[in-house]
């Protein structure tokens, strides 16, 4: 009851009562403008649908190379000059690659929004491209590269990450890419990319914080209605994987100090209704210090140091993943079954109201802070209508989570967390041996 009068005090008093306008530029920009006068500040977002999963053999980490050379420079403005007029103008702004998507964000104070979208649309059609740019962008993303696999553990996790697609699966590279064939890549390919897929009938402008609806459609307007459309867009490659049938077991070494186990089990996209579900049991059994995993591995049987999990969502099938650290003197088939234990009572015996009601209780909390956040609710609004193919969906997302039944949570449990669905990899520290006589001589002082 306290549950259903608080979510309804929220309503009440506007948190989630917002609705986003949408619409709908002549050249195919999609636009979504959310007005938020309680937040002080606009968040602007281009998020643009192209990400790793639309490159192709031969150029993989391409679109994650373009999140960089979008900063160095279009035809009216100077390399890094966006970034310094937005920070000038009391801003911050940065960019992301995912495999779906990427996304260029600003928040600035709400009077300098026509500074960000006119500086947003000049980069949409005017970018610059050259020999310099290119080499000194790719560098930089071979250090990114350097330095993810610099962490033994983030290297191994890749090729983890690898296994749970087919080789030639849009999924299958990360959109870190492939760094032989992101040397490969020439300007004129580059050019090609861009012309490919960055317009306006491929992005989604979203704007969130104190602005004027009015206002701002006259400012998108005369910054981006100008901008000519590409023409024919590219198909969207298909994201599907065949069913996995046969549990998949990868042994590993690292010079990392403690042995790790990741399982991992395909789930259906973000779209698929099984992913309220999902969510909720994602909490209850590997979010926080209260979670089962953590409960029972860490606290009671004492087996791990750390263990917890998490959904990899995508726009097509993502991955749920669990992850524990645990003692050297500790087997990873131990640590596998412990863990299979865990995920078999859900199977076998479901969850109590109680767990799932803290499970809502925390997931809209989540929701409550991202209403006050203008970058929060811009990234829910993109995320909503390019990855679940719906901005209106952004306001179902409470409705969805309290929606899940224990029956619910059971029957998602049953439904992909089986053995023969699983890809499980044991990482053991190269100098085991070594490790296990340290511990067994500690454990011996306190005998």
């Amino acid at each position: 009851m306290k549950k259903i009068l608080f979510i309804s005090l929220l309503i009440i008093t506007g948190i989630f009562a917002d609705e986003p306008t949408h619409f709908v530029l002549d050249n195919g920009l999609k636009v979504i403008v959310m007005e938020k006068h309680s937040i002080p500040v606009a968040a602007v977002q281009v998020w643009y649908d192209v990400g790793s999963h639309d490159e192709w053999d031969g150029i993989r980490g391409t679109a994650h190379l373009f999140e960089h050379m979008m900063f160095r420079g279009t035809e009216n403005y100077e390399s890094e000059e966006h970034a310094r007029l937005i920070n000038e103008a009391g801003g911050y702004n940065n960019a992301f690659t995912s495999d779906d998507v990427t996304v260029y964000h600003e928040r600035l104070p709400a009077g300098k929004l026509e500074l960000a979208l006119k500086l947003e649309a000049e980069r949409m059609h005017l970018l610059r491209l050259n020999e310099d740019i290119l080499a000194t962008e790719r560098e930089v993303v071979h250090e990114e590269y350097r330095q993810r696999n610099a962490n033994p553990i983030g290297k191994l996790f890749l090729k983890f990450r690898g296994q749970m697609y087919p080789d030639n699966h849009p999924y299958a590279v990360t959109p870190i890419g492939i760094m032989d064939q992101l040397d490969t890549v020439s300007v004129k390919t580059c050019q090609a990319f861009y012309d490919m897929f960055y317009g306006p009938e491929n992005a989604t402008l979203v704007i969130a914080g104190d602005v004027d609806l009015n206002n701002t459609k006259v400012l998108v307007e005369k910054y981006f209605g100008s901008v000519r459309p590409l023409g024919t867009l590219p198909e969207n490659p298909d994201l599907s994987v065949p069913i996995q049938t046969a549990k998949v077991v990868l042994n590993e070494k690292s010079s990392f100090d403690l042995p790790v186990t990741l399982m991992g089990f395909p789930v259906p996209g973000s779209a698929h209704d099984d992913v309220a579900a999902l969510d909720v049991l994602s909490y209850i059994l590997s979010n926080g210090q209260s979670s089962r995993l953590n409960q029972i591995l860490v606290r009671e049987k004492q087996l791990a140091l750390g263990a917890g999990g998490f959904p990899m969502s995508m726009k097509g099938p993502g991955i749920f993943i669990y992850f524990s650290f645990y003692f050297p003197q500790v087997s990873s088939a131990t640590i596998e079954k412990a863990i299979m234990d865990i995920v078999q009572d859900v199977r076998e015996n479901g969850v109590s109201e109680t767990e799932l009601s803290k499970a809502r209780k925390q997931m809209l909390a989540g929701k409550v802070f991202e209403r006050y956040s203008a970058n929060s609710l811009a990234s829910s609004l993109g995320n909503a209508e390019l990855i679940m193919g719906d901005y209106r969906e952004f306001n179902k997302e409470i409705e969805r989570f309290n929606a899940v039944t224990a029956d619910d949570v059971q029957r998602v449990a049953n439904a992909y967390f089986t053995e023969e669905k699983m890809t499980i990899m044991h990482i053991q520290p190269e100098n085991l041996s070594f490790l296990k006589k340290c511990m067994f001589w500690v454990a011996g002082l306190f005998m």
